[in-house]
């Protein structure tokens, strides 16, 4: 009887994905199965072919790229009662899925695991180097590591596909507790994040997609007690605020560049003159991104 459903949603990062299922044939500790929900593309394939023979590995094609419904895809056709949420930039840990599911006691619909950065991948390192390090039980509900009841996933629908970009993981979790769920929190069930590295202007390509937080607090106010001065996605936005209005009237009026300064001077500050510069420069992009989230989702995130 499979107790555990492992759905992993993928798109073109099959050295990823390779690691990540690798770490599956560690021993785990309950019956599982595993749920890859992709869209074709040879290199997955490819890996998926390599695993098959050492995991209860399922393949689930279909066309649409996006998380969100690939995620829904595999929940949907699992065949257990409780669905454990991953991505292919995870590798979990040993037992992962047995600390997780102990702590899915009677009452709890939801388990968020602990997150780690990758201790291999220790040397890759930048200002813009992507990780997530969750120690302890966060608001966010991030989907890297999350277990959920299926009864809980049906009773809301699972995620929403108005999340085109971020915050779908908070969004349905908060969902589940405002639906009457419970969460808790297991330390001992791991995963591993990827550390990858990032140019400013691989991310400044990453950034649109967090327009979708405004949409996230639109639903969920209460978690604007999260943001630097609840309208702050971030400490620097402030700043970046200014800047941003600054270069605006600047078109008209250059000495209204004088509001660039503050920001310049906190950034350069933090990382030296080219690093400062280059997430000066993102944080202007993060404002402009959130504001526009903001005035298409009808609530204020800066």
């Amino acid at each position: 009887m499979v107790e555990v459903s492992v759905v992993i949603p993928t798109v073109d990062r099959a050295a990823l994905l390779d690691r990540c299922l690798g770490g599956l044939t560690r021993p785990q500790g309950v019956d599982f199965e595993v749920v890859v929900v992709h869209d074709g593309d040879r290199g997955i394939r490819a890996v998926l072919d390599r695993w098959a023979p050492q995991l209860p590995l399922r393949d689930l094609q279909i066309a649409e790229r996006g998380a969100v419904p690939k995620r829904n895809a595999g929940w949907r056709a699992a065949r257990a009662a409780v669905i454990a949420f991953t991505d292919d930039d995870c590798e979990p840990a040993e037992g992962w899925l047995r600390a997780g599911l102990d702590a899915l006691v009677p009452g709890v619909d939801l388990v968020q695991g602990r997150i780690a950065p990758h201790p291999a991948d220790a040397d890759v390192t930048g200002v813009f180097a992507r990780t997530l390090d969750q120690p302890t039980a966060t608001d966010t509900y991030p989907t890297a590591n999350l277990l959920y009841r299926r009864a809980a996933l049906e009773r809301v629908g699972g995620f929403d596909d108005a999340f085109w970009g971020g915050g779908e993981d908070t969004d349905l979790a908060w969902r589940v507790l405002e639906s009457g769920g419970r969460a808790a929190f297991a330390p001992d069930a791991l995963v591993h994040h990827a550390v990858r590295p990032a140019d400013l202007a691989a991310h400044l390509r990453s950034l649109p997609r967090w327009a979708t937080l405004a949409l996230v607090l639109r639903r969920h106010p209460q978690l604007r007690r999260l943001l630097h001065r609840r309208l702050f996605w971030k400490r620097s936005h402030p700043a970046a605020l200014l800047a941003v209005a600054g270069l605006v009237l600047a078109v008209t009026d250059r000495r209204a560049l004088v509001a660039v300064l503050p920001l310049a001077a906190r950034r350069l500050r933090e990382a030296g003159a080219a690093d400062g510069a280059r997430l000066a420069v993102a944080d202007c992009v993060e404002v402009l991104v959130v504001l526009t989230g903001s005035v298409r989702y009808r609530t204020v995130l800066l």
